[in-house]
């Protein structure tokens, strides 16, 4: 946030201080992360641990905060302008998530009848929409969830309902899930809501939190009793928009049957205050919503494929930072909305998969043709879906139905640009509905041409033509008559200043300054003793100014106009009303066009790699995932990086489980990760960084990367990793692809190797999904000899020297070797350090007990039986039920347990135990 400068004034005298310091500290508590702002027309005033948080936000100091008030009841404040307070707004509710409370003074300025205006939360910005997009595209799509879950002896039935506010739709759906709410967590991921809504004293409020707080959606509690479905189908009846026909009763919707959703959906209605907007009246819609389209991916996964930027409101156009940022190369406002969305939910339906690469594939084969529609069309497409709402919330203008007519103008070129890329999925999904929806709107763009005075349009005025009415033609006869004038006052003025009409010296309109001359910096010097002429102002495109004659005509011009804007008013409303019958067409139309945006974004990133990305071939599920040279796509965009590529194979019945070994530092995340970016790249129809590619359709994509320690959560590293992978245990099948990362830190080393064991060997042998196994434990290598769709590969280093270079190549077999301390060396650790941990090192492995000593037949055969032994122990002793079995019972058993391994009489086990 720029840091600008704060100011100090608060224009109170003492008396009237210490009265609002008694007010505010008589308003109730609020939580942390809701701040109050009070209006106070020139400015806003912040107070106490609201003050304090800003100032550091928005200034980087606590030093600009002030005390009002006197000894004992001080009371510390802020003040912000009106830029500051809008650049502050946008952060809190875009990047941090918080909720704000605008209160407002209805008496006087020195009073303290305050009253709570305005409010808004992440998921709920209609009263602060005009602050926050006024002057910007909106590149934020809010969406607000409410959840509800009943439970029975074996199941959670969550209803779930999504309202967003722009498109005035009510998605919902109800589902069985397990007391984890896996399922509601990939949902939650698929739509990415900003907020949430849950009961309050729920049984499960503080399960389903967390899970949203996974994924950084804001929490909002509310009152039980609105989680009912009391006067929701009166509620409806006013919302909902129903077709020509029929019953205009919401229990007609087979919605309406999902008793838990409505439930939520009543809530949200209430929350929204939905019923206080009428232009909403009629306009609402049901949407379905189904999670089963879509790959399952839930908040582990989205985070270790690096999907969307580590830290909120980083810049979308680091492209090394974010899958996001490396596709997004969008021109459009609704095109940067839905990139997201679309990367949120990969399809699972070849044939619509392979029809965004047919289409990919036609842009990056006809280079012409994309560079035209991406620099001749789609920057100047605006942002149909705001104008949109604008005009069906009744606070458009003429200059919004304007911009429409405009942009639709121009679409027909853009049809006739992409026709010429004579590809059949391009006609089917962009081309033909694109021509349709012309056709619809040809009446409006009539409407237009025959109601707004083109020749006003290129001067920035926005009217209605004259002939439309009488009084309208006067009042446009005076306005042409002063601009008459006003060309004589042109021609006087250059006369007297000796310069060239038209060209040294022009007359201009804004609407800042209305009429006025300007010449160049250069031609300033003629003007400085003449008191014939006032300067306005001088900028770098030259000096304004005026002489009285032409201040008079301004003027009376303004006058003009206003009479003839408020003549005009009624034939405006009329104009914006029908304009407003678009919205749908419209609507659609942007949705169009967006599509066209992501997938010219897809080929543009296709093409701009260092190595051009190819077509996945798209197979069935659970056949085959191959891919040559895969490539990590924003790791190979890093300066002064070269990237090493590795093939990966996995084949049904034949190998479908890959355990990489080898140092840290060597390659083993980036390869795995590749993997998934690549897999994810192909389900949303995009090409990928491989020289050759096959990705069957997976039902998810699964992931335990890296994870760190979660302390705001309470959560340590390795419960982070165990909740993440029992998920993963949970939701994996043979089609899935699973990623894991290095399991089983955090703990021992023997019960870490365990663990990582035990979930390695039931995704190998029980799941069968496709899946990448980085590891340490060197143990767990040796599945390869049970399991034959076990593969060991390794990522490759040499030692010389005393000196590791690490070759970033991932071969077939186990690494031979640690390189920890060699890996210290390069992090550059003191030398006394790296030697003494040599010298431990040494002493640890001469204490262990060395298997190779040991003098048995069939070495290899006793080695795997020790394991065999080991294993069953360990899974011996997690059958025992730790609740029922007292300190002594337990103790008991373990030892029993222990003299079975021990009548093997197997000579590693023996040494192990002696140990």
């Amino acid at each position: 946030m720029a840091n600008l400068q704060p100011l100090h004034a608060l224009s109170l005298d003492a008396s009237q201080q210490q009265s609002f310091v008694r007010y505010f500290k008589a308003l109730p508590e609020k939580p942390n992360t809701t701040l109050r702002f009070f209006n106070r027309v020139d400015y806003y005033t912040l107070h106490e641990e609201d003050a304090r948080f800003a100032a550091k936000e928005v200034f980087k100091s606590t030093a600009v905060v002030k005390t009002m008030g006197a000894e004992p009841n001080k009371l510390e404040y802020l003040v912000l302008s009106q830029g500051n307070f809008e650049l502050f707004l946008r952060d809190l509710f875009l990047v941090k998530l918080y909720r704000v409370e605008v209160y407002v003074n209805q008496g006087s300025l020195k009073s303290n009848d305050w009253v709570l205006e305005y409010k808004g939360s992440p998921g709920n910005l209609s009263q602060f929409e005009d602050i926050l997009f006024a002057n910007a595209d909106v590149i934020v799509n809010p969406t607000i969830i409410a959840v509800k879950c009943r439970s029975d002896e074996k199941n959670k039935f969550v209803g779930v309902v999504c309202v967003d506010c722009n498109e005035r739709t009510f998605s919902m759906t109800e589902f069985a899930d397990n007391e984890h709410f896996p399922e509601l967590e990939a949902l939650v991921v698929q739509i990415g809501p900003k907020e949430c809504l849950l009961r309050q004293n729920d049984p499960d409020l503080k399960t389903i939190t967390t899970v949203m707080e996974h994924s950084n959606v804001s929490v909002t509690q509310r009152k039980r009793s609105e989680f009912t479905k009391d006067g929701l189908v009166q509620d409806l009846n006013r919302l909902l928009r129903f077709a020509e026909g029929q019953q205009q009763d919401a229990n007609s919707f087979t919605e309406m049957n999902m008793e838990q959703a409505c439930s939520s959906l009543n809530a949200t209605i209430k929350y929204l205050e939905l019923l206080s907007d009428q232009t909403g009246f009629g306009k609402y819609t049901f949407k379905m919503m189904d999670s089963m389209r879509y790959v399952h991916l839930d908040s582990a996964a989205i985070s270790a494929l690096n999907v969307f930027p580590k830290r909120e409101g980083m810049l979308s156009n680091l492209r090394t930072h974010s899958i996001v940022g490396l596709l997004d190369r969008c021109k459009t406002a609704h095109g940067k909305r839905l990139i997201s969305q679309w990367v949120r939910q990969p399809l699972k339906d070849k044939n619509l998969i392979e029809e965004r690469l047919d289409i990919v594939e036609s842009f990056i084969e006809n280079s012409e043709i994309r560079r035209q529609l991406c620099e001749d069309y789609m920057k100047r497409v605006p942002d149909f879906q705001t104008i949109t709402k604008k005009i069906t919330r009744n606070k458009g203008n003429l200059q919004d139905c304007y911009k429409l007519f405009q942009a639709i103008e121009r679409i027909p070129y853009l049809v006739e640009c992409l026709r010429k890329c004579d590809n059949t999925s391009v006609n089917g999904v962009l081309v033909n509905p694109i021509a349709d929806l012309l056709v619809d709107l040809e009446k409006y763009q009539e409407m237009m041409d025959s109601t707004i005075d083109m020749e006003l349009v290129d001067r920035g005025e926005f009217l209605v033509k004259p002939s439309f009415d009488e009084d309208l033609q006067e009042l446009g006869k005076k306005m042409r008559s002063i601009e008459r004038s006003m060309q004589s006052e042109l021609s006087k003025a250059a006369r007297n200043l000796n310069l060239e009409a038209g060209k040294t010296i022009k007359l201009d309109n804004n609407s800042q300054h209305g009429h006025h001359f300007r010449i160049t910096l250069k031609e300033e010097p003629i003007l400085r003793k003449n008191k014939t002429y006032e300067i306005l102002d001088a900028i770098k495109g030259g000096v304004r100014f005026r002489n009285d004659g032409l201040t008079s005509l301004n003027d009376e011009y303004s006058q003009t106009k206003q009479s003839y804007e408020n003549h005009q008013k009624s034939i405006v409303e009329e104009i914006i009303r029908i304009a407003g019958g678009y919205a749908e067409i419209l609507w659609t139309m942007s949705e169009l066009l967006a599509k066209l945006d992501i997938l010219l974004s897809f080929s543009m990133a296709s093409c701009d790699a260092p190595i051009p990305y190819v077509r996945p071939k798209i197979v069935e599920s659970g056949q085959q995932l191959s891919l040559k040279n895969v490539r990590h796509p924003c790791l190979e965009l890093q300066d002064g990086l070269s990237f090493i590529a590795n093939d990966v194979h996995f084949k049904e019945d034949e190998r479908t489980f890959c355990i990489i070994t080898g140092p840290n530092m060597g390659g083993k995340s980036t390869y795995i990760r590749s993997v998934g970016v690549c897999t994810l790249l192909a389900h949303i129809g995009c090409f990928v960084p491989c020289d050759d590619a096959v990705v069957p359709l997976v039902d998810s994509i699964l992931a335990r990367v890296g994870a760190d320690d979660c302390q705001t959560k309470g959560l340590s590293t390795f419960m982070l990793e165990m909740i993440e992978t029992a998920s993963i245990l949970r939701t994996a099948t043979k089609n899935s692809l699973v990623i894991i990362d290095e399991l089983g830190r955090g703990t021992s080393t023997f019960e870490g190797c365990g663990i990582a064991w035990a979930i390695a060997e039931h995704l190998a042998n029980t799941t069968k999904a496709f899946c990448l196994f980085a590891t340490h434990f060197h143990e767990i290598t040796q599945m390869e000899q049970s399991s034959p769709s076990v593969a060991n590969f390794h990522v490759t280093a040499v030692t010389q020297n005393n000196q590791l270079t690490l070759l970033y190549q991932v071969k077939p077999g186990v690494c031979d070797k640690s390189f920890g301390i060699h890996v210290a060396k390069m992090a550059d650790f003191p030398e006394n350090v790296v030697k003494y941990a040599e010298k431990k090192q040494f002493e640890l492995e001469s204490h262990r007990f060395d298997m190779d000593s040991v003098d048995v037949p069939n070495k290899h055969e006793a080695k795997l039986e020790a394991e065999k032994i080991v294993v069953d122990f360990i899974k011996a002793c997690q059958k025992l039920d730790l609740d029922k079995l007292s300190d002594a019972e337990l103790q008991s058993q373990v030892l029993d347990l222990k003299q079975l391994a021990e009548k093997h009489n197997n000579p590693f086990v023996k040494m192990l135990l002696e140990e």
